[in-house]
């Protein structure tokens, strides 16, 4: 009996592996290999870039990257597409440079090598390195690239202290992308590695002599040093508070029309005669057809304009009149109201005389369009907002530290309580 008994659970046993050992196999026939779940992924990526969701796309190309174990081409190709992504749709060019790196380093003879090269230099642009692009290009363009000095190279030696190009290049970090080109190419980085020679031996120099510990050097030091550092808090605290949308300019443009208005331009003449019959009587040549210049050759009183044929010159409406006009605060209206060729009846001016005026050309009134406004309502809106944030972060440590200043101190008065 207990023979039997053993020999069921023996049968009952190898039926349970065998179904278990059947379900393995059925699940593994089922589950798809590493291969299509990379695919599946890729392909998902593309359909969400289409749909214009970058971010979610790059998600999906990271999750085929982690897949693709041990495959360097693969993974070359997948950090390529995220870079991509990240450069065309994402505007991200610190994380594209990244992902192009990585794609260099698992195949560095990638089919697009030429366009990875191209976009990192482009990167390395929009992120203010320029020194860093062109040095780039100048050993992707070099007949010889492995004779180009490395960061490693020693350019100088200052006693027994090296200057590697490494150090020399951190130097030129530290200056604005705009000078920074102008030690891209060889002969001009040698100049610079001249000049910062030459420094160093006069910072050495200084310290031998003691300045170093001079108090007034120090003093100046620590000026220095705090201008530093109030200005980093600054760019810290006020970061993008001058960030500024389409919308707002559009708003900026709209509500100061006036601003972006070129005024009416008139060219003008004038005859100006002693007294009102002598006005007359040139009105009276004029209504003839009697040419106004040489008319005014002939019979105006203005000595700085009569040799001219009466003309005074050009005035912009909204400005000051021309010296010859005089100053009668009702003139300009006058004036405005002229059309080309059209002229005046005769003015009494304050002096006395009288004047008759012919605007020769007016040049009417334009509106400079937005596109070529926008430039400069945005460096103006950004402005007025950092100076805004910037007193509310000095408003915001004045209030924490509670500062009082005495006006009368400073004025060498007694303080009111």
């Amino acid at each position: 009996m207990k023979r039997t008994w053993g020999i069921a659970v023996q049968a009952a046993t190898l039926v349970v592996c065998v179904a278990v050992l059947g379900a393995v196999v059925w699940s593994a026939r089922k589950r798809p290999d590493a291969g299509e779940r990379i695919e599946e992924r890729i392909t998902l990526a593309s359909a969400l870039l289409n749909e214009g969701l970058p971010a979610e796309a790059v998600s999906e190309y990271q999750a085929a990257l982690d897949l693709s174990r041990g495959d360097s081409i693969r993974k070359a190709n997948l950090c390529y597409l995220i870079g991509r992504t990240y450069f065309d749709s994402l505007k991200d060019y610190e994380k594209a440079l990244g992902y192009f790196a990585r794609a260099k380093h698992y195949n560095p003879n990638h089919p697009d090598r030429a366009n990875l090269e191209k976009m990192s230099v482009e990167c390395l642009e929009r992120l203010g390195r320029s020194l860093d692009a062109r040095n780039r290009i100048t050993r992707a363009t070099a007949l010889r690239p492995n004779e180009l000095p490395t960061s490693g190279t020693v350019v100088a030696r200052l006693g027994d202290r090296a200057v590697t190009m490494n150090e020399i290049d951190a130097a030129l970090r530290e200056l604005p992308p705009s000078v920074q080109g102008r030690f891209a190419e060889p002969k001009e980085k040698a100049r610079f590695v001249e000049q910062y020679v030459a420094r160093q031996l006069l910072v050495e120099a200084a310290k031998r002599s003691g300045l170093d510990r001079d108090p007034a050097v120090l003093r100046e030091a620590d000026q220095a040093r705090d201008n530093i550092l109030a200005g980093a808090y600054l760019e810290r605290e006020v970061g993008n508070a001058g960030s500024v949308t389409a919308e707002e300019i559009k708003l900026y443009y709209n509500e100061h029309r006036g601003e972006f208005t070129q005024p009416r331009r008139f060219e003008l003449s004038q005859i100006e005669v002693a007294d009102e019959k002598a006005a007359k009587a040139a009105v009276k040549e004029l209504d003839a057809g009697r040419d106004f210049a040489a008319l005014a050759r002939k019979v105006s009183t203005n000595a700085e304009t009569r040799e001219k044929g009466g003309s005074v010159g050009a005035w912009t409406e909204g400005e000051p009149l021309p010296a010859a006009l005089g100053d009668d605060p009702e003139l300009p209206k006058t004036l405005g109201a002229l059309k080309q060729g059209e002229r005046t009846p005769p003015l009494k001016m304050k002096s006395g005389k009288f004047e008759i005026l012919r605007a020769d050309k007016v040049t009417s009134g334009t509106v400079q369009p937005l596109d070529e406004a926008r430039q400069a309502i945005a460096a103006r809106l950004r402005q007025e907002k950092m100076i805004k944030r910037q007193d509310e972060v000095l408003t915001r440590l004045r209030d924490a530290e509670k500062v009082v200043i005495y006006p009368e101190a400073i004025e060498g008065k007694k303080p009111s309580k």
